[in-house]
């Protein structure tokens, strides 16, 4: 068969090529120079051993170990669960060693964005219905699904949407517990958020997580500046999902002329604060989306501002490659420290963070 080159050595020390496209068994592929026959077929994306690796070795993939073969591989043979396993290996954290010098300052870059007044900068204009409690879950997702088949939002140009925020949690947990501040600190970060303008809280009334507490503990205002409390609905207060819902959309009608009123303003790009996620990964992300976002995160912050790995577990067994990039040997060690609870933490749990 003629050889091809759908197969790419990430790496010069890689031991392993990613496939581009489906190689068949029996194809010829040309990597670095060398041909490797393929010994079963490969999928796109997956893994082909383009040279021996002996039982026990690591296997380099980036110029990275990602695990070590647990039976003699052959080249060209599929590298994948059945014959790779994740020993543990002593890393070399090498705090600084290899920090990158800072993005040359590049001529001032703008966007049209929405200034909140109190260091937020957002990039939406949305009003939420934040959920405090599942059992009210449905019932914020009502309240937005009337104002969307009122057609309310015509006459509110610059008002993006209405967003309800629901969950699993809120209730049969500790009060003031663990459980219960941990959801209030994510319900205020939605709250808080620079892309939302303002919101209301909807619960059923005998939750753990009540708004109130939600509110005091999180310091939560409504429209910053204005700093009067959020409004609050509570189902069994109202009697009922149908008046609840009902109550929701007024609510939502006194807010909507306000934040319609806020109007998108230019902004420097170095007021962007760029939070990334894992989602939908696969075996192609390392060479298609997270390569175009760390770019696109190299160009942000030489704007002066802001990319944020915001997943810490994500990282896990890849942590020494970033604290030799940490800008200070504490930043580093803030890392490892991280690591260090989530693999104490998920053992409380009798699960673990290696996968």
């Amino acid at each position: 068969m003629p050889v091809s080159s759908f197969a790419i050595q990430l790496r010069p020390n890689d031991n392993v090529a990613v496939a581009a496209r489906l190689l068949p068994e029996g194809s010829d592929i040309s990597v670095n120079g060398s041909t490797v026959k393929i010994l079963k077929p490969v999928g796109m994306g997956h893994k082909v051993a383009i040279r021996e690796i002996p039982a026990h070795a690591p296997i380099f993939k980036y110029g990275q170990v990602i695990g070590f073969a647990s039976r003699n591989i052959q080249a060209g043979e599929l590298v994948h669960v059945h014959n790779v396993r994740a020993d543990e290996f002593e890393r070399d954290y090498a705090f600084c060693r290899e920090c990158p010098p800072a993005p040359a300052p590049a001529e001032p870059r703008f966007f049209q964005g929405y200034d909140r007044g109190d260091g937020r900068y957002g990039t939406r204009n949305y009003i939420a219905i934040i959920s405090t409690v599942n059992c009210s879950a449905s019932t914020s997702k009502y309240i937005a699904d009337k104002i969307r088949e009122r057609g309310t939002l015509k006459d509110f140009p610059n008002v993006d949407g209405i967003v309800p925020i629901v969950h699993k949690q809120g209730c049969a947990m500790q009060y003031d517990g663990p459980d219960h501040k941990q959801l209030d600190r994510t319900l205020a970060g939605f709250a808080k958020h620079p892309n939302v303008a303002a919101y209301i809280l909807v619960g059923l009334g005998c939750e753990t997580g009540q708004a109130m507490h939600l509110i005091e503990q999180q310091g939560l205002v409504q429209l910053h500046g204005a700093r009067k409390s959020p409004t609050v609905l509570s189902i069994q207060e109202c009697g009922g999902i149908g008046k609840t819902v009902e109550a929701g959309v007024r609510a939502i009608a006194e807010l909507l002329p306000r934040v319609n009123d806020i109007a998108r303003t230019r902004l420097p790009a170095s007021h962007i604060v760029l939070g990334t996620n894992c989602g939908g990964s696969d075996g192609n992300s390392g060479v298609t989306a997270n390569p175009a976002l760390g770019v696109a995160s190299d160009m942000l912050v030489a704007q002066g501002g802001t990319s944020i790995l915001a997943e810490t577990p994500e990282i896990y067994g890849a942590e020494h490659l970033l604290t030799r990039r940490a800008i200070r040997r504490e930043v580093g060690e803030k890392l490892v420290e991280r690591i260090k609870w989530w693999e104490w933490y998920t053992k409380v749990f009798g699960a673990e963070i290696n996968n």
